[in-house]
């Protein structure tokens, strides 16, 4: 049995960078405030240090994921781009005038100013493959049809 893994484009791999250093430096300032005062202290400081070492865990456990996730191979740039995971993509929807900016990836992979669409939403499957000048329709939570199309791929 084949298993695909999928790469990650330069953008991609770089944001995913940015957010582990991001959630490291949390993670520092996290253990430091979970080291107790240096008396006994009352019940107040040891709640504290109970919530401390909970975020501490939680901060363990997304660090891990994007540990997992930035060992995916760095896809090589291409000419005849098409939309794949951590793709920065430019959409027009059928019902506005405006072009929109998203990321298609994991919510963790979102910066600031950067809406994210997962792969795995019905925008998201039908973007990935798709050139930019793509028209594509999908079906939302209602039922309904919506129609967009792929202006550019910027990375």
């Amino acid at each position: 049995m084949t298993m695909i893994v999928p790469s990650l484009s330069p953008s991609a791999h770089a944001a995913l960078l940015a957010r582990l250093e991001d959630l490291e430096a949390q993670r520092v300032q996290t253990a430091l405030e979970s080291i107790p005062p240096g008396g006994s202290g009352d019940a107040a400081d040891h709640a504290g240090n109970v919530e401390a070492l909970i975020r501490l865990g939680e901060l363990d456990i997304r660090i891990a994921a994007l540990q997992v996730q930035l060992q995916a191979p760095i896809a090589p740039a291409s000419v005849g781009q098409v939309a794949e995971i951590g793709s920065l993509v430019t959409l027009r929807f059928s019902d506005d005038d405006e072009d929109q900016q998203f990321l298609i990836g994991l919510v963790e992979q979102a910066g600031p100013g950067v809406e994210v669409i997962t792969p795995t939403s019905p925008l998201g499957s039908v973007l990935l493959g798709a050139r930019p000048g793509d028209e594509l329709t999908y079906r939302v939570a209602t039922g309904s049809s919506m129609t967009v199309t792929l202006v550019e791929i910027a990375g």
